[in-house]
């Protein structure tokens, strides 16, 4: 089981209609898929012997998927009117046992990977109403700024606390450069 779980902040206008009791409060959207594409593009140029140089890396959008909801209007105004979010902040979980995952019973589970984005925009928004299926929708968040956080744990949950199993990377599109 993986989930995931997309906050706009408290006083954004897109609120999601999920029943987790741990994003509930914070109006999260509850999404079934993710993608996302960095790319180091190749150089025209290259070094005398012969290996490549670095150009500006290309950050795609972040895409998920997600039932038709109480978001999908507002996600719709936003990607018209280019409606910049301050923060956002993406949560990814995964089903394990133990006393340090946040669910009860059968439903445990770790918060395994967190991505915040600062000045995040709502670059697209398609909807798909397929045959004999659920309609849905897919949408893109594009960012002036990202950082990654992997709390790595054990495969009952254990570990997750501890300040050593938090890895982070970030990057700044503004500077092109690691920074948050």
């Amino acid at each position: 089981m993986k989930d995931i779980y997309v906050e706009f902040g408290s006083s954004a206008d897109i609120k999601g209609e999920t029943n987790d009791a741990k994003h509930k409060s914070a109006n999260a959207v509850e999404v079934s898929t993710f993608t996302h594409l960095i790319r180091q593009p190749k150089s025209a140029t290259s070094s005398s012997a012969g290996g490549h140089t670095a150009e500006r890396t290309e950050h795609g959008e972040l895409i998920f998927t997600k039932d038709i909801d109480k978001a999908t209007t507002k996600l719709l105004q936003a990607c018209s009117a280019g409606t910049i979010y301050p923060s956002v902040v993406i949560y990814f979980y995964r089903a394990v046992g133990g006393s340090n995952s946040t669910g009860t019973g059968s439903n445990n589970r770790v918060n395994y990977l967190k991505i915040e984005l600062k000045n995040a925009l709502v670059s697209s928004v398609s909807t798909t109403v397929a045959e004999e299926s659920i309609p849905t929708e897919t949408f893109g968040l594009k960012y002036s700024s990202i950082r990654w956080t992997y709390n790595q744990s054990k495969i009952d949950g254990s570990g997750i606390e501890s300040s050593g199993n938090n890895i982070q990377g970030s990057w700044n599109l503004a500077n092109n450069q690691v920074a948050f």
